[in-house]
């Protein structure tokens, strides 16, 4: 079985286009990328929220554990965005046994939460259907969550319903958040 990560990007992209519109979602998002080559100027033309909101910025490829790692900085604003960046774009870094250059972050809009309102989703496929993964418990500190979460696989031709996703994946979220 073969397969491609994805960046965290692309993967946002995938989900915003397929949410549900109803859903509360506070950030609909709103991302900037950088890298060494960035205008500055021009990205603050293209995404005037830059200067207005708080802001998290962290590495984009496809890195695990970026904020037990210090790879995320957190409730930033623009000014704080570049001083952080400073020290890790194109940097070299070390991440368990692999080195590598920092080359590619995300910037988004900081968005204030309690812990109990963080998860964890990951969607993967394999030849027989689409695995989803969800666990109740996201952030920093949620560990090798990919051995706990519940898996939902959803076979090549089905279509996934949001009973089933509520009955096999939302088990234990809050009963707030199951709509």
């Amino acid at each position: 079985m073969s397969a491609k990560a994805i960046s965290e990007q692309t993967g946002k992209e995938f989900l915003y286009k397929h949410i549900c519109t109803t859903a509360a979602v506070q950030n609909r998002f709103r991302y900037a990328n950088v890298t060494a080559e960035t205008d500055w100027e021009r990205l603050v033309q293209d995404h005037p929220w830059l200067l207005t909101e708080r802001l998290v910025i962290k590495p984009d490829q496809l890195i695990k554990r970026r904020g037990k790692l210090g790879l995320v900085g957190v409730n930033l604003d623009l000014k704080g965005v570049k001083e952080w960046l400073k020290a890790r774009l194109m940097k070299e870094t070390v991440v368990g046994k692999a080195k590598g250059i920092l080359k590619n972050f995300l910037i988004e809009p900081f968005v204030a939460h309690k812990q109990e309102e963080e998860f964890y989703v990951c969607i993967y496929a394999t030849r027989e259907g689409d695995y989803v993964l969800f666990h109740h418990e996201g952030g920093v500190d949620v560990g090798d969550v990919d051995s706990k979460a519940l898996k939902l696989l959803v076979g090549v031709d089905e279509k996934i319903s949001a009973d089933i996703v509520k009955s096999r994946l939302l088990t234990h979220a809050p009963a707030d958040k199951k709509e």
